[in-house]
């Protein structure tokens, strides 16, 4: 298991698709009034596979409100998303870990959005490499 690094940031430097990355972010606009309705297959939550899901969550939340996080200015509004994705292509054939975030009254929360919500009601604004992602590994 993986623990993030209080030291990561959150860089545009990046050619392709992020979903190829290791690990990777994707900031969302909140569109009003979407009509597309996406359905599928429920699947287990990050959080029930993850010992240190809420440790990691509580790292990425108070990295994201620190003004150096990012490698560009960045303006949310109001129930913008941030998705997080930790070991995308983990090795060990484990699911990657995501963590997700909303932006209100001036500042990034804990949200329980999940893929569902995000294709119905949002539309990606800009996405990245993660780079210092990982503190250590823990046995």
């Amino acid at each position: 298991m993986c623990l993030v690094s209080d030291k990561i940031k959150f860089c545009t430097c990046v050619s392709g698709s992020v979903e190829n990355l290791q690990h990777y972010w994707i900031w969302y606009h909140y569109v009003n009034g979407s009509q597309i309705n996406y359905m599928g297959m429920p699947v287990m939550p990050t959080s029930m596979t993850d010992p240190n899901f809420i440790l990691n969550e509580i790292t990425l939340l108070a990295r994201l409100n620190e003004p150096d996080a990012f490698d560009f200015p960045i303006q949310p509004l109001n129930n913008d998303l941030f998705e997080i994705v930790i070991n995308n292509h983990a090795s060990d054939n484990k699911e990657p870990f995501t963590y997700i975030f909303k932006f209100e009254k001036g500042k990034w929360m804990v949200s329980d959005a999940d893929s569902f919500i995000i294709m119905n009601h949002y539309e990606e604004e800009k996405s990245g490499k993660i780079k210092s992602a990982l503190k250590r590994k823990i046995k």
